[in-house]
């Protein structure tokens, strides 16, 4: 499906994994069916994803931190073009203020923009 390493568009991800071709976590029936993930605003990718508050971050993280399938994770690279890093899965889901914090520096989002953490373990 994907090779590790190599770069995608996500036109091409879309057309393996379908979802929004501009959601960092694009969901199908339900489901998040990849991770498309840049390091300004997850600077501890592909180990660790934070979601915003915003409505469609906030839906997508809860969706992918009950998902027990594994996905296909991509960082971005420049522009439209995102490495394939592995498939990986959710080990863990923070949702208090005071576990998300630490995650906010060294991002674009201050502490109060955090509304969920998701930790990802390789497969």
């Amino acid at each position: 499906m994907f090779e590790l390493g190599k770069s995608y568009t996500r036109e091409y991800i879309h057309t393996v994994c379908g979802g929004n071709k501009q959601a960092f976590l694009p969901t199908k029936n339900g489901k998040v069916v990849a991770a498309c993930l840049r390091r300004d605003l997850n600077p501890q990718a592909p180990d660790v994803v934070l979601c915003n508050g915003g409505a469609a971050s906030r839906a997508a993280g809860n969706t992918l931190s009950r998902q027990t399938d594994a996905i296909p994770v991509f960082i971005k690279q420049e522009v439209d073009q995102f490495e394939y890093v592995g498939q990986f899965k959710v080990s863990e889901s923070l949702t208090t203020p005071v576990d998300c914090a630490q995650y906010a520096s060294n991002s674009s989002f201050t502490t109060g923009q955090i509304a969920r953490v998701i930790k990802l373990l390789r497969c």
